[in-house]
């Protein structure tokens, strides 16, 4: 449904654009503001469809061309959200959205769903896709609540939304999740005040200990060499590091690594036919190629650097200043998860973390925009 509307936001935009300039106005207009992301998606987005020309078999990946609409997104948000306001929107109703994640989870969970067999999903496809957007949502609520600038009801409603938010996470006993929770938290406090980092140990260990038996549980099993999945991990990251070397350019394909995983898996495997790697980086350099990797990694520095120089030029009272803190606290989270699932390829995920990542930059009106 959301490619579906974004089709119709394109064709709606191209029309719209036609008639200005049948009026006498740029053809691209607002669509010629550019933030510090649209050079690496757009390298992206090409490297990617380069690869599906030079896949192991071009006619089923030329098929998923169609899925790089998605990141469309970067383009329409830096065109339309022009002012903090326009960003104040779209926070407010993705925190209606999170309450909504967050309510439905917990009734999951005083359901039933609080084991690894049942877990909690929200209405989703997946808990780790769950997981995932709460990823998004829950640290952007955090930063926007904790930056003067705002009322202290307004405030007051983010930061609790987002502890509702982390608390949904926590039950949906997704690892990933708790690793990106505690890197969100560090990347918020590093970038609003970096002595503050000096207290993230004890909260963190603090929070280790309050966790219930069974998600505590859950969380040291991350480490343990010995637990099943971790295993499997280990064996899809070698069977990707088979693909890149055989295939370094542009990886096997779009699509193809499913279908090529049984030839490159070696002994201890546990799933046969993982739909990915579990690994953002693994799966892109085995998918699209290094060169496509390399273009993912300049996506994120280039926004870790862009709003970063912000939040230190932004007086603490700005309302951006919290959303670009928000917005850092995300990309963290969202990147650490994806060490250990390919949330990059996860449409709804990648949805919001595109938005997200693009609104630190949208919400200064650029100078083609002023009236």
């Amino acid at each position: 449904m959301a490619n579906v509307f974004l089709g119709l936001c394109l064709a709606s935009a191209v029309a719209w654009r036609l008639r200005a300039r049948s009026a006498g106005e740029s053809f691209l207009g607002p669509f010629a503001r550019m933030t510090p992301l649209h050079g690496p998606i757009g390298a992206f987005v090409l490297l990617s469809f380069l690869s599906c020309l030079f896949s192991t078999l071009p006619m089923r990946s030329l098929v998923q061309v169609k899925g790089f609409g998605t990141f469309l997104l970067v383009v329409f948000a830096a065109a339309l959200l022009e002012d903090d306001k326009d960003v104040a929107a779209v926070v407010d109703v993705w925190r209606l959205t999170t309450l909504y994640l967050v309510l439905r989870g917990f009734i999951e969970w005083l359901s039933g769903a609080d084991n690894l067999g049942e877990r909690v999903t929200g209405g989703l496809s997946a808990y780790m896709t769950y997981a995932g957007l709460l990823l998004v949502f829950v640290p952007l609520l955090a930063g926007r609540g904790a930056t003067r600038g705002r009322s202290a009801g307004a405030r007051a409603a983010d930061l609790a939304l987002a502890a509702a938010g982390a608390l949904a996470m926590v039950l949906s006993l997704t690892r990933g999740a708790y690793l990106g929770l505690g890197v969100a938290a560090i990347a918020l406090a590093l970038a609003a005040r970096p002595r503050l980092a000096l207290a993230a140990p004890v909260v963190l260990a603090a929070f280790f200990f309050m966790m219930p038996e069974p998600v505590r549980d859950r969380f040291v099993s991350s480490f343990d060499p010995t637990d099943v999945t971790m295993r499997d991990r280990l064996v899809m990251w070698k069977a990707g590091e088979a693909m890149v070397a055989d295939h370094p350019l542009f990886g096997v394909g779009p699509s193809r690594v499913k279908v090529l995983y049984p030839v490159y898996r070696g002994s201890g495997w546990v799933n046969s036919w993982p739909g990915h790697l579990h690994n953002n980086i693994v799966m892109i350099a085995a998918e699209t190629g290094i060169p496509s990797l390399l273009a993912y990694l300049w996506f994120v520095g280039a926004f870790f650097a862009a709003a970063l120089r912000q939040v230190r030029a932004a007086p603490r009272g700005e309302p951006l200043r919290g959303v670009t803190l928000g917005a850092i606290g995300a990309m963290a989270s969202v990147f650490a998860a994806g060490m250990f699932e390919y949330n990059f390829g996860d449409v709804e995920v990648l949805m919001a973390t595109l938005v997200v990542a693009t609104l630190p930059f949208a919400g200064r009106r650029r100078p083609a925009a002023a009236d």
